[in-house]
């Protein structure tokens, strides 16, 4: 069996580095939550890891995390960042982006910072919500103006 010199195994690693960390070009992925540093950027609590968390990534990699949607709802109204943003599925914990979320307000379940906004991947799981549980369902952009007002109503 023959020896590979040294510099062809740091070229094959070096290759199989590059590859790893390929993916879609473009593609913003949600980060994990880190329950012990994760602070909301709006209200300053712990985020936990749980079906409340929301995130904001730009395209040059910032991670901004909030315990609430209804804290990120607010974040976006005062600074609108570029970048995806994504709430996870009140039942699997799943990222959603935020377009292809679908919502429910509801003083059934009380959230980190009590606005009430619970979402969904599916309609199914949105429908399972509202057998189980009062609310309204409501819209990205209603949970938008909502915030508008509760962050204006603050400041005066």
């Amino acid at each position: 069996m023959q020896k590979l010199p040294i510099y062809h195994i740091f070229i094959m690693l070096a290759v199989i580095i590059l590859l790893s960390a390929c993916g879609e070009e473009g593609e913003i992925m949600p980060q994990a939550i880190d329950e012990e540093i994760d602070v909301c950027e709006v209200c300053y609590m712990m985020v936990p890891d749980n079906q409340f968390g929301a995130q904001i990534v730009t395209g040059d990699g910032k991670v901004y995390k909030f315990d609430d949607i209804g804290c990120m709802a607010m974040y976006i109204n005062d600074y609108n960042p570029d970048g995806a943003v994504f709430s996870r599925d009140f039942y699997t914990n799943e990222w959603i982006e935020i377009d292809k979320s679908m919502f429910v307000a509801t003083t059934d379940v009380e959230t980190p910072m009590n606005y009430g906004y619970v979402s969904f991947g599916s309609r199914e799981n949105l429908e399972k919500f509202l057998t189980e549980s009062n609310g309204e369902e409501v819209n990205w952009a209603d949970i938008l103006e909502n915030q508008k007002e509760r962050s204006n109503h603050d400041e005066n």
